[in-house]
């Protein structure tokens, strides 16, 4: 039995899952039913979610834009919302939890009065304008130059690239960028990054510019795979989905999952002690036609 969400069960009867899937075929949904706290979600969000009953339809997206980044801020640092900064506690907030509250602060402070962005959502914007068109950091200078002189002085929309870029970053997903080889023979990390010159084929690694300033021949950019495992595991929402596979174990004849498959299995009989702990994860590397700079870029094989 289940509770029926559709607009004439306003009260959420219980109903087998065949009449539910009826009445919401032939009543429709309810409206304004965004965060399903009957049904086993968390509302976790009532500064957003706020007196949402009766708002125009433009409010609700802009509250259903805030709560997004909500979730972000907080999915990245491993926190919910059952605690607020201004409630009396013993001890007193460590330094991470208040580098959470101000993070989790401009994420939710709209620009001004029925404002659907925040200074982080405007950053994030900006951030993924740049990487879909592909546009240099002097012309996002530019832009965000022109939009503070357009918009009222109070909004705190980062001032340049860099600042949004910084306010971003601060979320904790950063990636580290790597020269190596133009024939890619190495990479210029850990012992090699003060080499000048290739150890194989002895290439340089930079070359003169315009300006006469030395610039590397090529780089890479690496998302570190250690932070981002955290925050999968750090986040609320995304641990059911990490050890899903160990909870969800179907019949040998069914296949749904990589974990039903042969080569699974093989590494689980290899490594059983690794195999043992549902929180260890196997990691799948796809790089048929991916486009690592911008849609614009060409695509590599």
């Amino acid at each position: 039995m289940i509770r029926c969400p559709c607009v004439k069960c306003k009260c959420f009867h219980f109903f087998e899952s065949e009449d539910v899937k009826t009445h919401l075929y032939k009543k429709g949904f309810m409206n304004n039913y965004f965060v399903w706290t009957s049904h086993g979600e968390v509302d976790g969000s009532d500064v957003v979610f706020h007196n949402i009953v009766g708002e125009s339809s433009r409010s609700v997206e802009n509250n259903v834009q805030h709560h997004r980044y909500h979730e972000m801020v907080a999915g990245a640092f491993g926190m919910n919302f059952e605690f607020e900064p201004h409630e009396s506690v013993k001890q007193a907030p460590n330094e991470e939890a208040k580098y959470f509250y101000e993070q989790l602060e401009a994420a939710s402070r709209p620009l001004s009065k029925g404002s659907m962005h925040s200074q982080l959502s405007v950053a994030v914007r900006l951030l993924s304008i740049k990487s879909d068109i592909n546009i240099s950091q002097a012309g996002m200078d530019s832009f965000i130059g022109l939009m503070s002189e357009l918009v009222d002085p109070t909004f705190n929309i980062p001032d340049d690239f860099y600042k949004a870029k910084r306010l971003v970053s601060k979320l904790g997903l950063s990636y580290v960028r790597i020269d190596f080889c133009e024939d890619g023979y190495m990479l210029y990390y850990k012992g090699d990054t003060e080499l000048e010159s290739c150890k194989f084929c002895e290439k340089p690694r930079f070359k003169r510019v315009f300006s006469g300033k030395k610039a590397v021949v090529k780089s890479m950019h690496y998302l570190p795979l250690i932070p981002r495992l955290k925050w999968l595991y750090a986040s609320m929402l995304y641990v059911p989905h990490m050890i899903w596979y160990y909870e969800n174990r179907r019949s040998p004849s069914v296949m749904c999952h990589p974990s039903d498959g042969e080569a699974w299995k093989h590494f689980d009989r290899t490594y059983p002690n690794y195999a043992s702990e549902p929180r260890n994860v196997r990691l799948g590397l796809c790089a048929d036609g991916f486009m690592p700079f911008s849609i614009s870029a060409t695509p590599y094989s």
